[in-house]
């Protein structure tokens, strides 16, 4: 009777392997990685205010580089006070004024210059935006994909231990059996265990569902997701020369919207040295004066003027501005120098870390996996000949459900450490996206 049970127990473990089925409810194409960063990217708000606040700079540039509005003054002038005559006087006038400013030195160039610098840096900033926003549905991504792989696998066991469980029962209530009462306890609290560990796992996927959220659609966050990892999903290929991923990491987006900063405070320092210049201004005006009270003609006047500043003490003023540009200037190149010592930092420390996942997935694929089911097919064979013990049933078949569970989190963590690496190199598709743009 034992054996028989137990023999059973054992087909429908082995049945349960060969034709297991992931748990989904909808019928739909299972959402892959690309097609859910695709959406988020090409559905996130920031980068269409990021666009609109580049063009606000440019629609400034042009506004900047233009003259001052010239100044009208029209007015009487030189009335007598006792009659308010306008022809009583000869210097009575009435005159009307123009007056233009000139801005010191290149002024103006370099104001529109440094606006259309600064909006040089969004297409950059937009670049980084959409390598984070990758970064981040990749993360989520493959946190629900673990979540619902493990739940797979646990569902998978569970009948197994389901099995076993009433197979503890039935050796024990027989005359016969072997089956201590110890085993059916045991039996019985690994099964409430994992039931429990699934309880788990289907909250974390829920939360990392509902994360998901955030970037897609309520249509696609309660679509299913596929059953393995695709090959071509994320790939090391590209990290392989140490050389040219440096070279990528300094031409990293946000390293050159810092240079764009850069060339901005530069040109901020150039307008700074204009104050050393004069300001000029130009001034005209036309009075025409009535007749005098006999018939007299009188001729109308015409004036011309030019005014101009002298930036003489400039310690207190126009030194300080130069200073203060000097020392923003080398402050943001400092900003860049952290910049580059964060990016690759970031990417050696991926890039030990994968090195290491590979070695652990390789172990796991080649010796502890195939391991461990040789043991547990063994301690299964050994039980249902009387020569071994329930209880190392129980454990080998935890220990395997265990090895396959961190199999899976390990492929899904060198994936996690792919996607990282693959946003300190982005460089590869800055051009093209800010190519595109501009066409």
């Amino acid at each position: 009777m034992k054996r028989v049970d137990v023999r059973m127990a054992a087909i429908t473990w082995l049945l349960l392997l060969s034709g297991f089925s992931s748990n989904t409810c909808a019928a739909e194409a299972p959402l892959s990685l690309e097609q859910a960063i695709s959406f988020a990217v090409n559905n996130d708000p920031w980068l269409k205010g990021n666009k609109l606040n580049e063009q606000a700079l440019l629609a400034e540039s042009i506004a900047d580089g233009e003259l001052p509005d010239p100044s009208l003054s029209v007015g009487l002038l030189n009335l007598a006070t006792d009659t308010f005559n306008f022809d009583q006087e000869p210097m009575s006038q009435f005159a009307v004024g123009l007056a233009q400013t000139f801005p010191r030195g290149d002024t103006l160039k370099l104001k529109r210059r440094q606006k259309r610098e600064q909006s040089a840096a969004y297409p950059f900033l937009r670049a980084d935006r959409k390598a984070r926003v990758a970064l981040k549905v990749s993360l989520l991504w493959l946190d629900t994909f673990l979540a619902q792989r493990s739940v797979a696998l646990i569902e998978n066991n569970r009948y197994l231990f389901e099995q076993l469980v009433d197979v503890a029962h039935a050796n024990y209530t027989a005359t016969s059996g072997s089956t201590r009462q110890q085993d059916v306890i045991r039996a019985e609290l690994e099964l409430s265990r994992l039931k429990d560990r699934l309880s788990s796992l289907w909250q974390g996927h829920d939360a990392a569902q509902q994360a998901l959220g955030e970037w897609l659609s309520a249509e696609l966050v309660n679509r299913a997701l596929p059953d393995n990892l695709q090959n071509n999903d994320l790939t090391a290929s590209s990290f392989d020369d140490q050389q040219q991923t440096m070279a990528r990491i300094v031409q990293h987006p946000r390293v050159l919207a810092i240079d764009r900063k850069i060339e901005s405070i530069s040109t901020g320092l150039e307008l700074a040295h204009q104050q050393y210049k004069p300001e000029w201004g130009i001034n005209a005006a036309y009075a025409y004066r009535d007749d005098a009270p006999g018939g007299d003609d009188r001729a109308d006047f015409f004036s011309m003027g030019i005014t101009v500043d002298l930036p003489l003490f400039t310690a207190n003023r126009q030194d300080q501005r130069v200073s203060a540009a000097s020392h923003r200037r080398a402050a943001v190149q400092t900003e860049r120098d952290l910049l580059l010592r964060e990016l690759r930092s970031g990417y050696q420390q991926a890039g030990a870390q994968l090195l290491r996942l590979d070695e652990r997935e390789k172990l796991y694929q080649q010796y502890l996996l195939p391991q461990m089911h040789d043991q547990a097919d063994a301690t299964l064979a050994a039980y249902t000949s009387d020569g071994g013990d329930f209880t190392e049933v129980m454990r080998a078949r935890i220990a395997e459900l265990n090895t396959k569970i961190m199999a899976l989190q390990l492929k899904v963590k060198r994936q996690k450490t792919l996607a990282k690496m693959h946003y300190f190199v982005v460089a590869s598709v800055v051009d093209e996206s800010i190519q595109g743009e501009h066409n």
